[in-house]
């Protein structure tokens, strides 16, 4: 036999275990009780340690007690077996009690503790639950076994022996019951394994009824199920999932609707019974209900606990909810004193630069980090002080009595303390920064809801100002968020308004002869209250929002449409530039634009999309999104060049084709040198990556001198034209070619 062969042999050794076990009991039940016939039955019930044993060494599961006990135990009746037929088989009558109802006695222990140990990761729950199902066995067998066998006499020994032998296969069943209702039941080795401690139940069961009444007989049904037991415990030893046998986590403390009804059905079977059936004694049945329905209780508390808990708490920090904090804010301001300097707090907390953590790692690594700092903020407040989990990144910490220094210390060393760095699942350290919102107040009539509101303000305002810090919040606060409020409705309600959103276009002209060279599309917003509002007023918000890619498509649509309405009024393309937001760098970036591009027939050459420094942060993403589209012929131009991270080193690494110098290095240089020296080591470097300049808010012709003899090729600002109307730009066009034509000499 090939080493192929013995392998798959050994792999599906638990069913042909099986086979060969079940065809000996079937030849046992078939054949006429002799001496031979009874040790086959002895030598099926033998194999079965041998086999769990080698299941055992072959699978190795982590936990092995269980597995091994169970062994143990069927080691033990198989040998009582042994001692048994040895009478039998000789046509003897064995002893009562006899060597071999101790080994019996001692395989029933033996198999239920370690069923019990199999189960114990289960939880205390399923232990309850098996519990309160046995109970009405437990009392219906007093009645029905135990105390009949009681009364029929003998020494004590004979009825200590007697009574164990069904109390025991109580025991068995319990414990079975218990992982049944604490491990997943699709594994065949789970299956075999339960099937065969309920079939010894039912056999041990059958067995003490008919030896009651003196009806039982060698060879019978009952033998079978004696056999299936450890046919079936060893076949679940030898199949490969014996190892999952052993529950992996503790079994739900809240109730399923299916279980709820078994254990209340279960608790009322004693109840029942004693309507109809009043034996003399009825004990049994009264303590059997009571224990049950005191167990129901029990089994109750822990689910009652955990509906209250996951009301009131975050599953994932366990820190308190939002529910509870509103609910122990409302406590709070109620007792505030009148007049005095006691005043309740809230700091609403926001991790800076979360979503990094889960960009990534993963958001696993993020809820570990979640939690780190959950227990980070326990430890740091006060000990009558409540944190709250809102949800993501945002906590709460309600002060419940406080004065204005102490939340300011509260705020302080909570943000000290989370500086400290923490440890990230790759090993890495991640040093946290949190921008805290702080709302007080002694008014005990504030609304809760209005007071976390304001901090929520409040912590808006400390991220808007650089995070990393704690803001407190003023009446003027909430203004400027209800401002926003409205300003973010009016501008949703805008980009469906055809005409609120507009673009003008700022010429760009050529600095050595002042020939216009293209223009940049700037949008516009003509508000229905506020008037014309610059994108300094609406853009930012538009970013936080989420609506800067729709403001995107609509400015790049009409400058578009507008840029082929010149070249149908004029012959030829006027270049266009368009702004474009970090904030909306993804892989839909160039299909947007070159879907617009195809839509108006213009060639990508025609356009050209600028992006502010700081857009230059992630590489990966900047080249994902525009790196298709460069190819494709559309320029790209780094705007306001010089007021971010002042490295020509970023621009060079992805080929762009533009560098906007930042009017902020531009007014001036004609009067100050080291402006002038700036500007001109920006203009040398774009030359020397090969790419062009265009110097941004030209105001002073004495600047526009200076640029011209640095080697600028490109300039706009107020000093050449104010930003223009799509109309004004085709007169701006007229104007400029009538003045080339005039300054043309005649022919002679």
């Amino acid at each position: 036999m090939g080493a192929t062969q013995a392998a798959g042999l050994v792999r599906h050794l638990w069913w042909i275990y099986l086979a060969v076990t079940s065809v000996a009991a079937a030849a046992y039940l078939m054949a006429p009780v002799d001496a031979a016939t009874r040790w086959i039955y002895v030598a099926v019930n033998s194999t079965a340690p041998i086999a769990t044993w080698y299941g055992l060494v072959r699978h190795a599961p982590r936990r092995r007690l269980g597995w091994q006990l169970i062994a143990t135990g069927l080691a033990a009746s198989a040998l009582g077996d042994v001692l048994f037929a040895s009478y039998t088989s000789r046509g003897l009558t064995a002893p009562f009690p006899s060597v071999a109802d101790a080994l019996y006695l001692l395989g029933h222990l033996a198999i239920a503790a370690g069923t019990a140990a199999l189960a114990a990761r289960a939880g205390r729950t399923a232990f309850i639950d098996a519990a309160i199902i046995v109970a009405p066995l437990a009392g219906l067998a007093w009645l029905v076994v135990l105390d009949p066998i009681h009364t029929l006499g003998g020494t004590p020994l004979a009825q200590f022996v007697a009574i164990s032998a069904p109390a025991s296969t109580l025991f068995v069943v319990y414990c079975a019951l218990a992982l049944a209702l604490g491990i997943h039941l699709r594994t065949i080795g789970a299956r075999a394994l339960l099937l065969g401690l309920f079939a010894w139940f039912v056999s041990d069961t059958l067995y003490t009824q008919q030896s009651l009444a003196g009806t039982y007989a060698e060879g019978s049904a009952i033998d079978l199920g004696w056999m299936a037991m450890p046919i079936l415990i060893a076949t679940a030893a030898l199949h490969p999932s014996m190892v999952v046998t052993t529950p992996r986590r503790s079994a739900l403390v809240m109730l399923t609707v299916p279980r709820a009804v078994t254990l209340f059905s279960a608790s009322l079977v004693l109840p029942t019974v004693h309507l109809f059936w009043g034996p003399e004694p009825d004990t049994p049945l009264i303590i059997g209900a009571a224990v049950a329905m005191s167990l129901v209780a029990i089994r109750l508390i822990a689910p009652i606990h955990e509906l209250a808990r996951r009301a009131a708490h975050d599953p994932l920090t366990g820190l308190a909810n939002r529910s509870l904090l509103m609910d122990r804010l409302a406590l709070a301001l109620g007792a505030l004193p009148v007049g005095g300097s006691t005043r309740t707090g809230l700091l609403f907390c926001d991790l800076d630069h979360f979503k990094m953590v889960n960009d990534s790692l993963g958001h696993d690594a993020g809820d570990k980090l979640l939690v780190a700092i959950a227990d980070r903020l326990r430890d740091t407040v006060r000990g009558g002080d409540l944190v709250c989990r809102l949800g993501g990144d945002e906590f709460v910490v309600l002060m419940p009595a406080v004065t204005e220094a102490d939340a300011d210390a509260v705020a302080a060393r909570i943000a000290e303390r989370l500086a400290e760095p923490l440890r990230l699942a790759d090993g890495s350290e991640f040093f946290a920064s949190l921008s805290i919102g702080l709302r007080t107040t002694g008014d005990g009539s504030d609304d809760p809801d209005a007071l976390l509101q304001d901090a929520d303000i409040a912590m808006y305002q400390a991220k808007s100002t650089g995070r990393g810090r704690t803001v407190r919040f003023d009446a003027q606060s909430r203004a400027e968020a209800a401002q926003r409020l409205r300003r973010d409705a009016d501008f949703r309600r805008a980009l469906h308004h055809p005409g609120e959103l507009f673009c003008v276009y700022q010429p760009v002209y050529r600095v050595d002869d002042g020939s216009l060279s293209s223009v940049e599309a700037l949008a516009r917003w003509r508000h229905p209250r506020d008037g014309i509002l610059l994108p300094a007023a609406f853009v930012p918000m538009a970013e936080a929002t989420g609506m800067v890619a729709a403001l995107f498509a609509a400015v790049l649509e009409q400058a578009l449409h507008e840029q082929r309405t010149w070249y149908n009024r004029t012959g030829g393309w006027i270049p266009i530039a368009v702004n474009l937001s970090p904030r909306q760098l993804d892989a839909t970036t160039t299909e947007a634009v070159l879907t617009a591009l195809r839509r108006a027939g213009t060639p990508a050459a025609a356009l050209t999309l600028e992006l502010t420094e700081t857009g230059l942060a992630e590489p990966e993403t900047v080249e994902a999104a525009l790196g298709p589209l460069r190819r494709a012929g559309v320029k790209l131009a780094v705007d306001d060049f010089g007021t971010g991270y002042s490295s020509m080193a970023r621009v060079a690494d992805h080929g762009w084709d533009i560098v906007k110098i930042d009017r902020t290095f531009v007014s001036g240089i004609a009067a100050d040198p080291a402006r002038r020296s700036l500007a001109d080591a920006m203009v040398g470097m774009a030359h020397a990556l090969g790419m062009v300049s265009v110097a941004e808010g030209v105001e002073d012709p004495a600047d526009m001198a200076v640029l011209r003899e640095l080697g600028c090729e490109y300039a706009q600002g107020f000093l050449l034209a104010h930003p223009l109307d799509a109309t004004e730009i085709l007169d701006h066009i007229a104007a400029a070619e009538q003045n080339r034509l005039a300054l043309v000499p005649p022919r002679g």
